[in-house]
């Protein structure tokens, strides 16, 4: 199939990028602001128009805190202006399927019990609280239910790791990987929460379960088979790397989104798809941690 991956420098992309490379049965278009950067042939946007694709993958978005919070409202400006070029191509080619990559941010900010199958994403109309992040996340879920005649897929993304993240950026499990590798103590503070860190090839497979499906227009919670506890995290990652960390009041950075106790989804929607995660959150961890301690 001939394959667009849109954002495909950035976390998300490189692992789509990576697992279908892999397999090398599929013609890959690779789209970057940025060119010729991590050793890859990339094309820039002003060419999207120029080729045929069956399959356009939108992986362009920010979802480190500091940068959204960097970023402000220009994320809403980024999300429309992408979301124009793509539908403005598939309305001229309307047997290409769209997979774009929202969050679980389309549900707002409090997240004191998890997603369930009867949560609705935020109305805009009755709710302007909501970060600059999630208006762009649910007016383009909004632009894509209105053109139901188009193929398109969203989905939602809670938490996500692998070997490709960037270690700068400002997720609890960046700063534990740095204090790790520096042997400093990590600071929190005595707040647990859960994360649900779909492990790459769990994501994957239903990627390809998405281009499979014919005729959908769509959207889907992306969740592993189970998600973490902070002090479950801590203490497993005490136990296996010898993570050192103290416990302190008020300490750590708050979220410009936000802070979410049960930033994860029970909905098993996905399951019409045959979504069956074999992986849970600590088992991503566990698998793709190794990979920044090598030398």
């Amino acid at each position: 199939m001939k394959i667009a991956i849109l954002g495909v420098t950035g976390h998300l992309g490189k692992n789509i990028q990576y697992l279908f490379a892999r397999e090398k049965t599929d013609q890959l278009y690779l789209f970057s602001r940025y060119r010729n950067a991590q050793n890859m042939q990339l094309l820039t946007y002003d060419k999207f128009h120029e080729l045929d694709y069956d399959v356009i993958i939108n992986c362009i978005g920010i979802s480190d805190p500091a940068k959204i919070e960097s970023e402000g409202n220009s994320i809403l400006k980024l999300t429309g202006d992408i979301d124009s070029m793509i539908l403005e191509y598939m309305q001229k080619n309307t047997n290409t399927k769209l997979i774009n990559f929202s969050s679980g941010a389309v549900y707002g900010e409090e997240f004191d019990s998890p997603v369930k199958d009867s949560t609705l994403p935020k109305n805009l109309q009755e709710d302007n609280t909501v970060s600059s992040y999630a208006i762009a996340k649910i007016k383009s879920e909004m632009r894509h239910r209105e053109q139901d005649k188009l193929n398109i897929i969203d989905l939602r993304l809670f938490s996500f790791f692998s070997r490709f993240m960037d270690l700068n950026s400002r997720f609890l499990i960046s700063e534990i990987i740095r204090s790790i590798e520096e042997n400093k103590t990590l600071v929190t503070n005595e707040s647990d929460f859960f994360r649900d860190y779909i492990h790459p090839k769990d994501l994957f497979s239903f990627l390809k379960k998405c281009i499979e499906k014919n005729t959908i227009n769509d959207a889907f919670d992306l969740y592993s088979k189970k998600p973490i506890a902070k002090f479950e995290l801590l203490d497993s990652l005490q136990d296996k790397y010898d993570l050192q960390y103290e416990i302190k009041p008020n300490s750590g950075f708050s979220s410009p989104t936000g802070f979410k106790k049960n930033y994860f989804s029970q909905s098993k929607k996905a399951e019409v798809l045959d979504y069956k995660p074999k992986y849970s959150s600590l088992d991503t961890i566990s698998e793709e941690l190794p990979y920044f301690f090598e030398e």
